[in-house]
């Protein structure tokens, strides 16, 4: 994986898990999902803000919280998937 690929996934994911985690009815706060997932808030927060990408398997576990594959988390644009049918 190169770098630009690299930045991709990482910027793809934070704005899907942002997107996420705040259209929700109610809004989940970053604890409350890394409570879920095993994780710390700093570590979601980091995830957010594309500064790097989450082991394996807390990607698995916040793609079946989701409801998700892991794929729709890295490389989907889930706010502009709004609407579609």
């Amino acid at each position: 994986m190169t770098l630009d690929e690299e930045k991709l996934l990482k910027n793809n994911l934070a704005k899907n898990m942002r997107y996420l985690r705040l259209r929700g009815s109610p809004r989940i706060s970053q604890k409350t999902l890394a409570k879920k997932l095993g994780t710390t808030q700093r570590s979601i927060s980091r995830y957010e803000q594309a500064l790097c990408l989450p082991p394996l398997q807390i990607l698995a576990d916040m793609a079946a919280y989701f409801s998700l594959s892991i794929a729709e988390l890295l490389y989907g644009s889930l706010s502009q998937d709004e609407g579609k049918v």
